[in-house]
């Protein structure tokens, strides 16, 4: 029963992260096809909605490992952390 909860556990973070991935690669492809209509003008929205999608996935991989007792979260936040910034650093780059 351990084990089914185990790999249950493994295909759920697996599909979380697939999402993520899925939503984010879409709300750039939105960002640069509204970029481009618009003329080069950046818009502050999508920035907002690509890192309250990531806060999203932290604070639910957060819930998930704490129901879990799972040790990995510490990696998740570190690499939020690091994407958050460089999705900062984009936008920022990207409105000048």
């Amino acid at each position: 029963m351990r084990k089914k909860d185990e790999m249950e556990q493994k295909v759920a973070n697996k599909a979380v992260k697939i999402t993520w991935f899925v939503t984010v690669m879409a709300l750039f492809i939105v960002g640069f096809i509204q970029r481009s209509m618009d003329g080069g003008e950046s818009n502050v929205l999508l920035l907002i909605a690509i890192l309250s999608t990531t806060m999203l996935i932290s604070l639910e991989q957060y819930y998930l490992s704490k129901i879990n007792e799972d040790s990995t979260f510490k990696n998740i936040v570190g690499i939020t952390i690091v994407l958050a910034a460089v999705l900062l650093g984009i936008g920022w780059f990207l409105s000048r």
